[in-house]
């Protein structure tokens, strides 16, 4: 973006939805995540409109858009809060990066890879040491999506926690662990070399090769995110749909 900018001869000290009232993300929760990291720190809310795969996030179909629009120009909405996490790497006393995220933060192996040792604590507290293919920090609203797939729990948005899923645990008694958002989680990287492909992956959308002794900060964010939802529709109803649970 930046070298297109540079190209086109168009500043980026100001972004045009700077003063929008309402972002559209237009496509799968991929898309939805992007306009999140985009709208979170300026508080603006967004409408997902799913032309995806799943859409736990986006909730409207194409067909219910011109009636979504509507609803929201005369006021029939919702304005959800979600909490994000803050993600910072460390590496040799240096943060390399600081990411919010809504929905997870990974640490995983490339399919060649070695399984992985991953120690864990909380504020000063050890809570164990990890060996496994991988490690899931999720916040509530991600909770229905690696993390599901990986075993771990459905936790509703509105629930202040964060949630620790090991991926494919070399020990079968480790088991998803649920904290309290209060609390922030130090994950060190005990094992790997940069020829081992260890990765640390932000929302499913950014990627950072991850080497020995690597320390990640996961934290409740400073931004929420500002969802806007429908009354008619429910948490537990997009549950049933998107999860194909029966109904009575």
């Amino acid at each position: 973006e930046d070298h297109l900018a540079d190209h086109i001869g168009i500043g980026r000290t100001r972004a045009p939805w700077d003063d929008a009232d309402l972002l559209i993300a237009i496509g799968g929760d991929g898309t939805f995540l992007k306009a999140i990291w985009m709208s979170a720190p300026r508080q603006i809310p967004i409408l997902g409109v799913h032309m995806g795969y799943l859409g736990f996030l986006t909730e409207v179909t194409e067909d219910e858009v011109c009636k979504a629009l509507e609803a929201v120009l005369s006021g029939d909405f919702v304005k959800e809060e979600r909490t994000m996490f803050e993600c910072v790497l460390v590496r040799e006393d240096q943060e390399i990066i600081s990411q919010h995220v809504l929905n997870d933060v990974v640490i995983n192996k490339s399919a060649l890879a070695r399984m992985i040792d991953i120690e864990v604590s909380t504020d000063s507290t050890f809570i164990t040491c990890y060996r496994a293919d991988g490690l899931i920090v999720s916040t509530p609203t991600g909770s229905t999506a690696y993390n599901l797939a990986t075993g771990g729990p459905i936790v509703h948005p509105q629930v202040d926690a964060i949630i620790l899923t090991p991926i494919c645990p070399h020990v079968l008694s480790n088991r998803s662990i649920v904290l309290p958002d209060s609390q922030e989680v130090i994950i060190v990287v005990k094992s790997g070399k940069r020829s081992d492909n260890i990765y640390l992956t932000l929302d499913g959308q950014r990627g950072f090769p991850l080497v020995a002794e690597d320390r990640l900060i996961v934290k409740r964010g400073r931004y929420k995110a500002n969802i806007l939802r429908f009354p008619q529709r429910n948490y537990f109803e997009i549950l049933r749909t998107k999860l194909g649970w029966q109904e009575r």
